[in-house]
């Protein structure tokens, strides 16, 4: 390997359904293994499954591979999405023998939700079958693809990990792909890394363990960690097995600091140079994307799983539609509907973390069968909120027409107030069609002048007892303790 002290750091994440043969596929690229890397977790070990993320390298020319394997069981679908957040291309491993399966479908829906540069999909274990399988398979990866972004950008290769067959090819195609991509990294700014591994290494203190987002810090800068708000200074900074004097946006590391203990630290915290670019909250304004496929009613304050960098989150998530009501602009609860896919929503999470405007999140719904889809999409935060927040149900009043020849251009109606404070209160709004604008109150039990919209009593005959429609709203403070049924 060449002096890795100026290589480029390239991120490959590696998923796949379990057994598909992630961590053997990596065992046939790695030329460095870190202490996370080909399932060195004890738990790993003993139940023959990757159960966290691990990271192995290897380089091509000047480029540093990191190989990031997702654990692919049902159960630790958390730790996948986790592990999106920070690749850059993904390799999607399907076994020849068992083709696409559910979690094989919820990887590769999670990866065409990140926006990736590329993506292969390495057709593992072709020593065990013949030719016609592997069409079968490559018919099947087609149908899959068939309409995402990845339709006519996605390399297929045919790879056997146990005979090492076939990736001299992928790591050339690799190598011409990466040349061709032009990866943005946030050198500027505020420095972010994301914890995903912390641990006391005997004469070096706490070791942290992560990818750098955004920023550059360098040995002797003082790094705080949220959400725990610890400080620390650096005392040594590796990468790839090699000592370095800095870090930047890319990196895959390992930072010894000073003064913190590891067990202060917790899954999801993150290390930052600038504690005052996040804020401190558990509720925020999101923009959601919901993926085509998934066909579960989206319910108001219905419960959903959050993953953000690092940290898997629970909270409530509340859609809602923006109305122009008195002439100022209000929150409507949207109704249940599976259809929808696009929207904004309130997001309420169990616990406070540390955001900024901008973060992207991803959504899903793990209560559901591994045998459905359970990822729901993404978000990004458009506000960061603090105060309890207010919506306005929507309730339609109805009324009748008491005089119908009061005047040429207007109605004496009754109904749509049982009080003159009542019919106050609705004064300036606008009744449905052929009905306009409230005008006045019309005497003191409530009933009022409604305006006809022009020309519609020539269109449309009204009539003592023609009913009057009024769109009003009722405001009430989110609780993100309880259901709503709409």
């Amino acid at each position: 390997m060449s002096n890795n002290k100026n290589l480029i750091p390239i991120h490959v994440g590696l998923l796949g359904h379990i057994d598909a043969g992630k961590t053997a596929i990596a065992k046939c690229l790695t030329e460095i293994a870190s202490t996370a890397g080909l399932d060195k977790h004890s738990q790993a070990q003993k139940r023959g499954i990757t159960i966290d993320m691990g990271f192995t390298f290897f380089s091509l020319e000047n480029y540093m591979i990191t190989l990031v394997d997702a654990p692919g069981h049902a159960d630790l679908i958390r730790s996948v999405v986790s592990c999106a957040n920070i690749i850059d291309i993904g390799f999607l491993v399907i076994d020849a023998l068992q083709g696409f399966q559910v979690q094989t479908g919820e990887h590769f829906l999670i990866l065409d939700l990140l926006n990736l540069s590329q993506l292969f999909i390495l057709i593992n274990k072709t020593d065990l079958v013949d030719k016609k399988r592997i069409l079968e398979v490559r018919r099947d990866i087609g149908k899959i693809i068939l309409g995402t972004r990845f339709e006519k950008s996605c390399q297929i290769f045919e790879v056997s990990a146990i005979k090492n067959i076939g990736f001299s090819k992928l790591k050339e195609k690799l190598l011409e792909t990466i040349k061709t991509l032009k990866i943005q990294r946030q050198n500027h700014g505020t420095f972010k890394f994301l914890i995903d591994h912390h641990f006391k290494k005997k004469g070096q203190g706490t070791i942290l363990t992560g990818t750098v987002v955004s920023g550059k810090a360098k040995i002797g800068e003082n790094l705080s960690i949220l959400p725990e708000k610890l400080t620390g200074k650096i005392r040594s900074i590796q990468k790839w097995k090699k000592e370095h004097d800095f870090i930047e946006a890319g990196d895959r590391c390992g930072i010894s600091l000073s003064n913190i203990s590891p067990e202060q630290i917790s899954r999801g915290s993150f290390a930052t140079d600038n504690e005052s670019e996040f804020t401190q909250s558990q509720i925020y304004d999101i923009a959601v994307k919901i993926l085509p496929l998934y066909n579960h009613s989206i319910k108001f304050g219905q419960h959903i799983n959050i993953n953000h960098g690092m940290m898997a989150l629970n909270g409530r998530i509340y859609p809602y539609r923006k109305e122009l009501w008195k002439n100022n602009e209000i929150y409507v609860p949207l109704s249940p509907n599976s259809n929808l896919k696009v929207f904004n929503a309130i997001l309420y999470n169990d616990k406070v973390e540390y955001v900024k405007k901008g973060e992207f999140l991803l959504l899903s719904r793990l209560d559901l069968s591994p045998k459905s889809l359970r990822i729901m999409g993404s978000s990004i935060i458009v506000r960061i909120l603090k105060d309890p927040i207010y919506m306005f149900k929507e309730k339609i009043k109805k009324g009748k027409v008491k005089d119908a020849q009061y005047r040429v251009s207007s109605v004496i109606v009754e109904n749509l107030a049982s009080s003159i404070e009542g019919a106050h209160s609705i004064i300036n709004l606008i009744a449905e069609k052929p009905f306009g604008k409230i005008k006045s109150t019309f005497g003191k039990k409530g009933n009022v002048e409604v305006l006809i919209r022009e020309n519609f009593k020539e269109k449309m005959p009204i009539t003592k007892e023609t009913t009057v429609s009024l769109k009003v709203f009722k405001k009430f403070q989110v609780d993100n303790t309880k259901s709503y049924s709409n």
